[in-house]
């Protein structure tokens, strides 16, 4: 198989694509030529080393923090740490980050955690052509040479500044794919809630301004209705189409807020989403080139090789497999579950089999990977009716068993009508679904030297009652000392049901052949 090598971007490179009026490398002693993988949250509850390479934002930690220090100490093996805070504070610090052999960077401004690791996420994806993106547009008024082909981020700050409005862009789907932190603008609750949630909410996305939004490159004003404004005092937006040629590819929205710009400006809007096209159509390739990439290491990681859980980042322990089922057709489920996990940071990955998103996941316990997987489910119920299942925890060498158990609990569910489930939820159902694949694959495994007669109904119900002759009596309906003879007449023709195992053999026989509902 052709290797295609992939050069990441220098921790120089990520700096200047997120700004330097925003972050400021305050100890650096490897220098800022070291390569950035990615980026990291700090998680103190999953209590594991960073991935090599990787940008860890110290989030919930400042300079002052009493085991900031300690923090530092046990991230040997990453590129750098972020902490926010002013340069002058963040240097008492930089003795810790130079004894741990990492970099140490000062977030000096009020972005939040989540655009900062878009940002990252975004310059890892553009990988070494970070800075030369050569061939760029302008836009009337505005030079944009400075703005990376692809750099979405940096892009709507651009035209953020310009009409210094907050400006957020979404695909097809009403999905927030990046949104502008210009210090001083002020959103409202929609977009809020919509940077928050990374969706418009269902109820505020009608399909009318969605199908006018995608079929004209024309700047359209229009509100998006209660709770978030009223008759007597509108929140405006200006919404233009993406293109690139016919295809919609997304779209540029401009809070107006209750004071309206000039309707010269709206024609500056139709030049910016001219100018997204070529930005969100590079964007989406390379993050599509990268859901590919990690796809096949998901497949291979599935196929048994554990090595392909490294090449993905993940941990070697602490893993299940999520997978996921919807009515709709696949392709979109593959592009919704890839979205939320990439909105929400769960350092996970995902591939399309056989109909089937699977999910390598890490998490402590089946408790959370249960809580990721409702709530997926949750966020994406107004468009996916999904199934959600998880399998038992694992280790990058036992994911097979892992996913050997998400599709017994997917099973078991399309049958319940729940919703989400884990292993651990449904392990009888699941163990029977097992053993009647056996049994039907082996059709001879629980043969016993007599048939079941007609009389089958009688053995079932009284096995199930634990020999309670009076309980079984009373589920067949009939009066016990009819079941009494019925069962001698059943010993007289061959049945034994005097051992422990004749009863289970017997009872698994006439449940796996016959299950309940």
């Amino acid at each position: 198989m052709e290797q295609v090598e992939y050069l990441e971007p220098s921790l120089a490179q990520v700096i200047e694509r997120i700004g330097p009026q925003y972050v400021t490398v305050v100890e650096a002693p490897h220098g800022v030529d070291v390569p950035v993988s990615g980026p990291a949250i700090l998680d103190p509850v999953l209590d594991e080393a960073p991935r090599p390479g990787t940008l860890v934002l110290l989030v919930g930690l400042t300079a002052g923090s009493p085991d900031a220090e300690a923090t530092l100490h046990g991230l040997t093996g990453a590129a750098a740490a972020v902490v926010r805070a002013g340069v002058a504070d963040a240097k008492r610090l930089a003795p810790a980050a130079r004894a741990a052999g990492i970099a140490l960077v000062a977030l000096h401004t009020q972005m939040p955690w989540s655009l900062l690791h878009t940002m990252v996420e975004d310059a890892v994806l553009l990988g070494d052509s970070l800075i030369s993106a050569p061939g760029l547009l302008e836009a009337p008024g505005r030079d944009l040479g400075s703005v990376p082909l692809g750099d979405l981020n940096a892009l709507v700050n651009v035209i953020a500044e310009t009409f210094d409005r907050p400006v957020g862009i979404l695909d097809t789907e009403w999905r927030l794919l990046a949104y502008s932190a210009v210090p001083g603008q002020v959103n409202d609750e929609l977009q809020r809630q919509v940077i928050l949630t990374k969706s418009v909410p269902a109820s505020n996305a009608p399909r009318e301004t969605r199908r006018l939004l995608l079929t004209t490159q024309q700047a359209l004003r229009f509100h998006t209705g209660e709770p978030f404004d009223n008759p007597e005092q509108r929140v405006w937006r200006i919404g233009v189409g993406i293109r690139s040629g016919p295809e919609p590819l997304g779209m540029l929205w401009i809070l107006e807020g209750h004071e309206r710009l000039p309707e010269e400006r709206l024609v500056l809007a139709e030049e910016f989403a001219r100018l997204a096209g070529a930005h969100l159509l590079r964007a989406r390739t390379a993050r599509d080139a990268d859901r590919e990439r990690r796809g096949r290491l998901v497949g291979d990681a599935l196929d048994g090789d554990a090595a392909a859980c490294r090449r993905l980042g993940l941990p070697r322990t602490g893993l299940a497999v999520l997978a996921i089922t919807s009515q709709g057709q696949p392709e979109h489920l593959l592009d919704a579950v890839a979205t939320y996990l990439d909105a929400y940071r769960r350092s996970a990955a995902c591939v399309l089999r056989d109909h089937t998103v699977y999910c390598l996941l890490p998490a402590p316990d089946l408790r959370t990977a249960r809580d990721t997987a409702a709530d997926l489910a949750g966020r994406l119920a107004p468009r996916h009716r999904l199934t959600a299942a998880v399998g038992s925890l694992a280790t990058a060498d036992t994911l097979t068993v892992s996913l050997r158990h998400a599709d017994l609990v997917l099973t078991v569910l399309r049958s319940s009508g729940a919703r989400v489930a884990t292993i651990d939820e449904v392990r009888p159902a699941a163990a029977l679904i097992e053993l009647q694949s056996l049994l039907s694959a082996h059709p001879d495994l629980l043969l016993h030297t007599f048939t079941p007669p007609a009389g089958e109904e009688t053995v079932t119900a009284w096995l199930e009652a634990h020999g309670d002759i009076r309980a079984a009596a009373a589920t067949l309906a009939v009066h016990p000392n009819t079941l009494r003879y019925r069962l001698r007449r059943l010993e007289s023709s061959g049945y034994d049901l005097s051992t422990p195992d004749a009863r289970l053999t017997t009872w698994l026989r006439l449940r796996l052949t016959q299950p309940h509902p």
